[in-house]
């Protein structure tokens, strides 16, 4: 598959995974839906491991398993209870971290951390409180954020292998909370009662997750980053003219100012 086709099906599959999750978690219990969905992308992942003869254990995935557990958790939480057009903008708050750890300063670096405030300050409303959600979506993108830095230093081992013991370690630590709050019942209803979108959910998770793999030896991971980060425009562009989200205007600006933002921070800090 050629290079730009990779990265649209890149930020559509992120985009669709956006919009599913939303459906899948809306109303019940996150900690249910990301069971489902992380479930299922990994019984995927494992089957496409499979398919490409490369089905083995990959022990290092378990502990980074831990930290993407509590993000991938927040982040089902931050999109279940939307508004999507507004949350999804702020999944690129992970650039944003990774930046602060290790900052380069300089007028582009500059400039792109101010359109990134501006374009979050046009997605919250400054009239509300903030958003339980927007907070989650930070917080997951701190955790997010420390798990790409664990990926760093083992990232010879990425392969579907290594994305389908990951995506299962971090099933088996969400497992744990799972049977405390004796959830498998809910786990099981949702599967059944919401089964399309738990498919497509499952399935753009997994997906997602394959196009880094297949970008990788195409574009240095901040290039990866950068593209993987105009997901949010797309996804802000079908919450406000597909699903009927309301402030349109406000919303989209928002997203293509955080994503510009985002995507300055991390080709002038790469330069």
């Amino acid at each position: 598959m050629g290079l730009w086709a990779l990265i649209a099906l890149r930020i559509g599959a992120l985009s669709l995974e956006r919009i599913a999750f939303h459906r899948l978690g809306r109303g019940t219990r996150a900690l249910a839906a990301t069971m489902v969905a992380y479930g299922g992308a990994a019984v995927g992942l494992w089957i496409w491991a499979l398919a490409m003869g490369d089905v083995h254990w990959v022990a290092q995935g378990f502990w980074p398993g831990a930290i993407y557990a509590g993000s991938f958790f927040l982040y089902t939480a931050a999109l279940a209870e939307g508004p999507v057009g507004v949350v999804s903008g702020f999944a690129n708050v992970t650039v944003l971290f990774l930046f602060v750890a290790h900052p380069h300063w300089d007028l582009g670096t500059m400039a792109g951390l101010g359109f990134f405030l501006v374009g979050a300050a046009f997605l919250v409303s400054w009239n509300e409180p903030l958003s339980h959600s927007v907070v989650w979506m930070v917080a997951s993108g701190f955790l997010l954020a420390c798990g790409r830095i664990m990926d760093m230093h083992q990232a010879t081992l990425f392969s579907p292998s290594y994305a389908a013991s990951l995506f299962t370690s971090v099933v088996l630590w969400l497992a744990i909370p799972t049977t405390f709050s004796r959830l498998w019942p809910a786990v099981a209803r949702l599967t059944t009662s919401r089964a399309s979108w738990a498919l497509v959910a499952s399935g753009a998770n997994g997906l997602a997750y394959l196009t880094v793999l297949a970008l990788l030896p195409r574009l240095y991971p901040h290039l990866l980053e950068a593209v993987s980060s105009w997901s949010a425009v797309a996804t802000t562009l079908v919450a406000v003219w597909l699903l009927g989200e309301g402030q349109a205007s406000r919303k989209v600006a928002g997203a293509f100012l955080i994503t510009g933002g985002t995507t300055m921070l991390l080709l002038f800090s790469h330069a």
